[in-house]
């Protein structure tokens, strides 16, 4: 693995990093997002504003996970040399190209309409990416809020999910993650691409950035191989159901509209959240669900 870059000398401006504190701090994780619909953290950016109007984009690669991803997972993130391997990379009072590509122009004819739909009643694309899932019509990148702060806990089933690069979980011993070979396989996949160090009760670091390294290209291989295996027992078994006259295809969701409208008014006026309304809608997706919200007009 070659070594990242931490002491580059800026070219220009636009990546000469801005002195100072910054004022206002909002920060998200990128993610490459597979077929199979599982999430790998790939970077974390943060927006930060500066007296006088200024501000900056900064993207700090998480350069042990991305080194182990094939070229069908991740192909780089856009406007960025990633060839450069830089610790940090800044864009100082402009829009990096991975933003302008995924969020709305403030020009935009429809942007109160696509600002409504995520709640929010004042124009901040970065703040609006935070809140969708949606992705550019390039590449297979999304961004998720990431948390102030980082979580170091015990060990509980199901929790590896929610943690984010740099959280630690405190775990008995390794066999403790799961009961099933499936199981285990499952959480360290996710610990693993999620950037989780696991450590045990004596102190000892069993996972980490140094070992994740290693272990990448291991656990995104074995699901992809898994998933391939998944996807080709699904493909014989609709054929067969087809063959028999038994296969009718996937039923659309469906909502009701004034349950859906009516959580969409409380979540506007901030009284409840986007998961709160999508459990009262029975929806599990948060594109499926602010889909189903642009759909109300044509209703």
């Amino acid at each position: 693995m070659r070594a990242v870059v931490s002491n580059w000398q800026p070219r220009n401006r636009i990546t000469t990093p801005l002195a100072g504190s910054p004022s206002y701090i909002n920060s998200g994780i990128i993610k490459a997002v597979m077929r199979s619909g599982e999430k790998i953290s790939i970077a974390q950016i943060d927006y930060q504003e500066f007296d006088e109007e200024n501000f900056q984009y900064v993207i700090s690669p998480y350069w042990e996970i991305i080194d182990g991803l094939p070229a069908s997972i991740f192909q780089g993130i856009p406007g960025i040399d990633m060839d450069l391997r830089l610790e940090r990379y800044y864009r100082v009072n402009y829009i990096p190209t991975f933003i302008a590509e995924r969020t709305p122009s403030e020009n935009r004819e429809d942007l109160w309409d696509i600002l409504e739909s995520v709640g929010l009643d004042y124009y901040d694309r970065f703040e609006w990416l935070l809140r969708t899932t949606m992705r550019s019509a390039n590449d297979n990148l999304i961004v998720e809020r990431r948390r102030s702060s980082q979580v170091v806990e015990e060990f509980t089933a199901g929790r590896l999910s929610t943690l984010q690069y740099g959280d630690k979980i405190i775990v008995n011993s390794m066999e403790a993650i799961a009961n099933t070979v499936a199981g285990f396989t499952d959480e360290i996949f996710t610990a693993v691409t999620n950037g989780v160090d696991i450590i045990n009760q004596s102190g000892q670091v069993l996972i980490d950035a140094m070992t994740r390294a290693a272990v990448v290209p291991i656990v995104v291989t074995q699901r992809i191989i898994t998933r391939r295996e998944h996807e080709e027992r699904r493909r014989v078994g609709i054929e067969q159901a087809k063959n028999s006259g038994k296969y009718t295809g996937r039923k659309p969701i469906e909502v009701d509209e004034k349950v859906l409208r009516q959580v969409n008014k409380e979540l506007k006026e901030g009284l409840i959240s986007v998961e709160e309304a999508m459990r009262r809608t029975k929806i599990n997706s948060k594109s499926t669900f602010y889909r189903k919200v642009r759909e109300l007009k044509k209703w």
